[in-house]
Formats: structure tokens, C-alpha cells, sequence
């Protein structure tokens, strides 16, 4: 059976599994990280290590996205949008990715 698990805070393993593909359910999955970090004007890369089968990858997306970057950090127990669970959705499914995780 299929493990996932997440030790980036504010992200459950519940979470996770709803934002993964639907190819990555039935592998052993561990989110690490994830973090933002400027790569020119209102452009940001989106970058999370995360472990599928025992294989450590290192992925990353690019976005335009200021109200996720500007949520980023945001503690409100009324909002219910999670910027690195959205992140993390957008990482996965970027098709810079898709081949790499498809290849799993």
C-alpha cells in the first residue's frame, strides 16, 4: 500500500494526496520542502524536494501568481486557501515535470 507523508508544516499527508496526481497514488510519496524564491520582476519560482519510491527529486515551477506569492505566509484560521498546497499541486502537474514524474 501506498505511503504518502508531508514534513512541510501546514501541508497533511490528506492534503497532499488530494493534490498529487492520480499516477502517484500508488507510490510511496514524502514532500520535504517547499519554498518561493524570486527569479525577476513579479516572477517566482516554485521549487519542493520530494521523495517518490525512494527517488529524491528536486522539482520546480515558474508563476506570476502574486496572490499565491502574497499568501504565501498567511495564518488565518477563516482562509482556507493553503498557497504551498496550491504550489505543490502546480509543481506536480507542471508539463516541465510531467515527463520526469511519469518516468516513476
Amino acid at each position: 500500500m501506498a505511503h504518502i507523508s508531508s514534513h512541510q508544516p501546514g501541508i497533511t499527508p490528506q492534503e497532499l494526496k488530494e493534490a498529487i496526481p492520480e499516477s502517484l497514488l500508488t507510490k510511496n510519496v514524502h514532500l520535504s520542502w517547499i519554498d518561493k524564491s524570486p527569479c525577476g520582476k513579479d516572477l517566482y519560482t516554485l521549487n519542493a524536494k520530494i521523495e517518490i519510491d525512494g527517488q529524491v527529486l528536486l522539482l520546480s515551477s515558474k508563476t506570476s501568481d502574486m496572490k499565491l506569492i502574497d499568501d504565501w505566509d498567511m495564518v488565518d484560521s477563516n482562509y482556507h486557501t493553503n498557497a504551498r498546497l496550491v504550489a505543490i499541486e502546480r509543481i506536480l502537474t507542471d508539463p516541465a515535470n510531467e515527463d520526469i514524474l511519469l518516468s516513476l
